[in-house]
């Protein structure tokens, strides 16, 4: 089975979770990406959401939050997404960059505009009363 290995920041906000859109995308992603060769998880994860959101994750507060895996949105059926989830704080101020074309914070009602993962994360947020 194939697998794309991604990973993503947590960002919560008044009982709601951050997710991002790509351009030419219908569907919302949790932020976050690919590691490139050699990259640790949270040096990955300080670069992508450095690429798509325009902020700096602090380093000594990344925790490993969960793994999800599901079909990957949009490609061929048996690719599968396994997406590792950590929280942080950041410093800046969150703005849509590179291929991101905006950003919300999403409430488990709007679990349908996401991706499977997505709404995976969504459901678990929600279980551990986290977000609405």
């Amino acid at each position: 089975m194939d697998y794309i290995d991604k990973l993503s920041l947590i960002i919560l906000q008044n009982r709601k979770v951050l997710y991002a859109r790509s351009m030419n995308k219908d569907k919302w992603f949790n932020p976050g990406g690919k590691r490139e060769a050699g990259e640790s998880d949270e040096q990955a994860l300080i670069r992508e959401i450095k690429e798509e959101l325009s902020v700096d994750v602090l380093l000594p507060t990344i925790q490993y939050y969960g793994t999800f895996e599901a079909q990957a949105y949009g490609k061929p059926e048996g690719t599968m997404v396994r997406i590792t989830c950590y929280t942080g704080a950041f410093e800046g101020e969150i703005k849509p960059a590179s291929e991101i074309a905006e950003v919300r914070y999403f409430t488990s009602a709007d679990r349908e505009l996401t991706s499977i993962t997505g709404q995976l994360i969504l459901d678990d947020l929600q279980q551990k009363n986290l977000i609405d």
